[in-house]
């Protein structure tokens, strides 16, 4: 009989009493949250440094191709903020122009038109001499597209990423000397 009231005794102490289930259930509910939140907030972090690397890839390709053609222009015919048109050292027609409209950078030589850089917020082009301005590093701007020896250019891209534009490169910037072409 002993037995038996030990196995009634621990029958009736070893249940979990309504507090305790609650208390258990709210510790796991924070728990839970806290790592649905950790788990949003790093793959969010994962997402924005994929989108980061991959606009930076972008920029570099798009800068690799205008600086190795540009250094190799025989002669800018035409030059504003939004378009550069020269001759190459083949000796073809090549103009850069950029949309505000489609946000894009396109490359036409030709009947081949190809697009450098997509969802570019801004982009500018200017010219200068190659001749430093006194006591700093700043170019003197040209008055003349003939005069043009280093031609700059400037922009920003972004993306939306979540539904804001959370994801920007900041301002990427290029001064290429134009080597063949002859000072006047």
């Amino acid at each position: 009989m002993c037995g038996i009231r030990n196995r009634r005794d621990r029958a009736q102490h070893s249940g979990v009493t309504l507090t305790e289930f609650i208390i258990s259930a709210g510790l796991s509910g924070l728990v839970a949250t806290a790592l649905f939140i950790l788990a949003v907030s790093t793959g969010r972090s994962i997402a924005e440094m994929f989108n980061y690397v991959d606009l930076d890839h972008a920029n570099r390709v798009a800068l690799d191709t205008m600086t190795r053609e540009v250094r190799q222009v025989r002669t800018i015919t035409s030059l504003s903020t939004n378009t550069v048109v020269f001759v190459d050292k083949d000796g073809a027609t090549v103009t850069y122009t950029y949309s505000p409209i489609k946000r894009t950078l396109t490359r036409t030589a030709g009947l081949q038109t190809k697009t450098l850089i997509e969802q570019c917020d801004s982009l500018r082009f200017a010219s200068y001499q190659r001749t430093p301005v006194s006591n700093r590093y700043d170019l003197i701007p040209t008055s003349a597209v003939a005069n043009t020896k280093v031609l700059t250019i400037t922009w920003n891209c972004s993306r939306r990423l979540f539904g804001v534009h959370s994801n920007t490169e900041q301002g990427q910037t290029a001064k290429i000397v134009i080597r063949n072409k002859k000072e006047l």
